[in-house]
């Protein structure tokens, strides 16, 4: 039978310090702590499709038509109109090197043109270099399989193997980081996802089966123990063919209206 992707936990000794990740390997959008949505998660990656080189004064724009083609699905203007509004009104947190964290913020401002099914979406100017990185990870190939994950667990995970798959693997690292990095802690300290075995479940089995049938990887997550608890976890990273999918009946590319 084929090795379940997701790995039995290797026994680390009691008495071994737990290892910190680097702060070089954080200052960028996969590692950072985000709450997005699966459609909020869906807007942006698509977004970054269609940004080029160039000033971020110049508005992006984003037709519902387009949107809605690339998921291979209709989507309704109003939802997206809303979760676009709130990518605006959400700024991230980035840790730096010296293991600071400090606000950045990635959108200005979104105008909406219901009539026309079209987003007018301003960038902003301290966000377009971490927005260009981030756009470079995922080749247009691929957007679609992405679009397409069902779980935003999955899309955040996909974007991180994606960051590292020339490497074959992602850092190591702790539960209670890659919590935070999935937004399953909010601000008080509450936790999504109750305990390790939930983490498992709902969480790490669900992400990597779904990626290794949609996307062009196949992953495989790694899980290391402090003492008698699961403290760390990575990823491995393979290319593979991505799978055929199937247009979605009725859906073009053209603009639509709202």
């Amino acid at each position: 039978m084929p090795r379940h992707p997701l790995r039995r936990p290797a026994a680390r000794r009691a008495s071994a310090l737990p290892r910190v990740l680097p702060a070089t390997w954080l200052p960028d959008l996969t590692t950072a702590p985000l709450a997005y949505s699966g459609l909020q998660l869906d807007l942006l990656f698509y977004l970054l499709s269609t940004l080029k080189e160039g000033p971020a004064s110049r508005p992006v724009e984003l037709w519902l038509g387009g949107f809605s083609a690339a998921a291979g699905k209709k989507h309704n203007y109003s939802y997206v109109a809303a979760a676009a509004a709130a990518l605006v009104a959400q700024p991230l947190t980035i840790r730096g090197k010296q293991e600071q964290y400090r606000p950045l913020r990635l959108f200005d401002r979104v105008r909406s043109v219901p009539g026309q099914g079209l987003l007018q979406i301003k960038l902003a100017r301290a966000g377009l270099p971490y927005l260009l990185e981030l756009r470079d990870l995922i080749p247009a190939t691929s957007l679609r399989a992405f679009l397409q994950l069902s779980s935003k667990h999955a899309k955040r995970i996909y974007a991180l193997c994606c960051r590292y798959k020339a490497k074959g693997r992602t850092p190591t690292f702790t539960v209670a980081d890659f919590k935070q990095m999935l937004g399953l802690v909010d601000e008080q300290g509450h936790e999504k996802q109750q305990g390790f075995t939930s983490l498992r479940k709902h969480v790490l089995e669900a992400a990597v089966q779904q990626i290794n049938a949609t996307t062009d990887l196949r992953i495989a997550c790694q899980l290391e123990k402090h003492g008698r608890a699961v403290f760390y976890l990575a990823f491995t990273v393979k290319c593979q063919a991505l799978p055929v999918l199937l247009p979605a009946a009725g859906l073009d590319a053209e603009p639509a209206t709202g």
